[in-house]
């Protein structure tokens, strides 16, 4: 209890010294949570985009669907009676039908490429969050109408009440020009929607493509993550046991990129950790280090009163265990302060991103994980408190005659 005692006035006396110590490992504990705040938001951002945009939780799409080969050939089939099955069957799953088709704009003798998706608006306000996403004029309400992503919009030089005919093709692979009224503007999410992407209701168009009574796919969300594959398996039996033979669910964990994106950013988001983890020691240790071998006139008075070895060492290892614990606390709550408004608001990363079609969202909202900052909490303790073991066993070996005349 004496050398705690000891430890404490000894901190109290340096407040310079101690001041510096705790700065430095609250501004590593603080640039860690920060760290991985980010990095949680970020993967919690792909998956929101490929929930919403890409492949929602499960897909159902034809068998015989290839993503390398976008055909309007291998689509839903009566996907009315799908959706009406499913609903019945699994009334808490979210389903969103849509139909994808490739189209062209010529305009000012370029040629732009684009997607156009029809959709059920009904569903989308509430599936996409749509209404949140219009940042000029309204949702369609007839079935030429369009809301299109902002960025298609600059690029084409298109206002509300504007006219365009973008050419696609048709499921029997004749071109069709189809003209479309712009109702409004909307900045998704998802880079590619914003960029590439026009909305377009689903009354009119599988029609004109020659496609009546089908979609390309059913994006479907709010499935339990523990269950996904459980749940997969169970709509597959459904669309058997109904002789829907020539489409499937399939998890998005399984489709295109999505999930490769993301065990990639994971592995690089990682290694960003381990060198945060680095710089963040070195940075402590620095200032432990220094902090000891200045004091070795200290630890010679210490030494010739007839202090051991062991005390003088297990002296300095309380100091810095101490300084660490203030250290990571305030590191944390500087942390906390600034992550927790940023994770309800979000950080705007547009500029940045603006170009970007694919795999990010324009802003991203940074989680704090009780489970990762109380690991950060520990680990800024244990390397302020562990570093200082080495130096301060060291000069406490030296002889006290020498250790009192260094400066």
């Amino acid at each position: 209890m004496k050398l705690w005692n000891i430890a404490l006035r000894n901190i109290s006396r340096n407040k310079k010294r101690s001041i510096l110590s705790i700065i430095s490992t609250a501004i590593a504990t603080f640039s860690i949570v920060a760290l991985f705040s980010y990095i949680e938001g970020m993967e919690k951002d792909m998956k929101n985009i490929a929930f919403n945009y890409d492949s929602g939780e499960i897909l159902i799409r034809n068998s015989e669907f290839d993503d390398k080969i976008y055909s309007l050939e291998k689509s839903v089939s009566n996907y009315s009676k799908v959706l009406n099955i499913l609903k019945k069957e699994m009334p808490y799953l979210e389903l969103s039908p849509r139909l994808r088709f490739p189209s062209t704009v010529i305009k000012d003798d370029r040629t732009n490429i684009c997607f156009g998706v029809a959709v059920d608006f009904t569903t989308e306000i509430k599936y996409l969050g749509l209404n949140s996403k219009i940042i000029e004029g309204e949702i369609p309400k007839n079935s030429r109408d369009v809301l299109m992503g902002i960025g298609l919009a600059e690029e084409l030089g298109l206002k509300i009440g504007d006219k365009f005919t973008p050419i696609t093709t048709t499921k029997k692979g004749a071109s069709s020009g189809i003209t479309f009224v712009v109702t409004g503007f909307a900045k998704f999410s998802s880079g590619a929607f914003t960029n590439k992407t026009f909305l377009v209701p689903l009354t009119e168009i599988p029609g004109i493509l020659r496609m009546e009574g089908e979609i390309s796919e059913i994006l479907i969300k709010n499935v339990k993550e523990d269950l996904l594959n459980e749940e997969t398996k169970h709509i597959n039996n459904i669309l058997k046991n109904n002789n829907f033979n020539d489409i499937a669910a399939t998890p998005w964990t399984k489709i295109g990129l999505g999930a490769a994106m993301l065990k990639m950013a994971d592995v690089s988001y990682s290694l960003m950790a381990i060198f945060f983890f680095i710089l963040s020691s070195t940075v402590i240790a620095n200032t432990m280090l220094m902090v000891v071998f200045e004091r070795k006139k200290e630890i010679g008075t210490l030494t010739a009163m007839g202090m051991t070895s062991l005390e003088v060492t297990r002296l300095f290892f309380i100091e810095a265990f101490y300084l660490g614990i203030l250290g990571a606390f305030w590191g944390l709550i500087l942390g906390i302060i600034i992550v927790l408004p940023l994770s309800y608001f979000g950080l705007d990363m547009s500029e940045m991103g603006e170009n970007i079609d694919f795999g990010v969202s324009w802003i991203i909202y940074p989680q704090l994980s009780p489970k990762s900052t109380l690991l950060v909490f520990i680990y800024s303790v244990f390397v302020a408190s562990f570093i200082s073991f080495f130096p301060s066993k060291s000069a406490s070996k030296v002889d006290p005659a020498v250790a009192l005349r260094s400066i």
